[in-house]
């Protein structure tokens, strides 16, 4: 075999393994996170900024949300039970904060049958996505498609809707 084809055999054989190992990466980045909320871009960005450059975009945000809906469905059924959602965020604090609280699981718990539209106990990756998509809009608060500092500095426009309906 001439050397060229031999490198570029070699290269093919070798890209699976890339792929995976790049997988394998944004899976233990994705496990990291334990939890960013909109209502504060900072922290949307320290919990989603896969590549680190101090911005998410809407796409990386769904690689890390489709991610961490994979890592969360350990049955592989494509649905997320309530023990799957509960159970995953519960292994978060614990890896990050050492531990959990009650009113931590009973939020856990809310959440999941307010995301479960159907209200059939299993979450759709539509059910899941969807809350996703309202948090990223909250979090964009330039409307630019990106989350950065800059929407640090920008109000919160849904605070001022709330603070006139109190």
């Amino acid at each position: 075999m001439n050397t060229p084809r031999f490198i570029a055999a070699s290269c093919l054989l070798l890209m699976p393994l890339a792929a995976l190992a790049a997988s394998d990466e944004l899976s233990r980045k994705v496990q990291e996170k334990v939890g960013g909320h909109g209502e504060d871009p900072h922290a949307f960005v320290a919990e989603h900024d896969l590549d680190g450059n101090g911005q998410v975009s809407a796409a990386e945000f769904e690689r890390f949300r489709r991610a961490r809906f994979a890592e969360t469905d350990t049955n592989g059924d494509g649905t997320l039970s309530r023990d799957e959602y509960v159970g995953e965020f519960a292994r978060r604090l614990q890896h990050a904060e050492g531990g959990t609280n009650a009113r931590q699981m009973k939020q856990a718990d809310v959440r999941f049958n307010v995301l479960d539209q159907d209200k059939d106990g299993r979450m759709t990756w539509d059910e899941y996505a969807a809350s996703g998509e309202r948090l990223f809009k909250r979090a964009d608060r330039s409307g630019d498609g990106q989350v950065d500092a800059r929407d640090e500095a920008a109000p919160d426009p849904q605070a001022k809707s709330e603070a006139g309906t109190r």
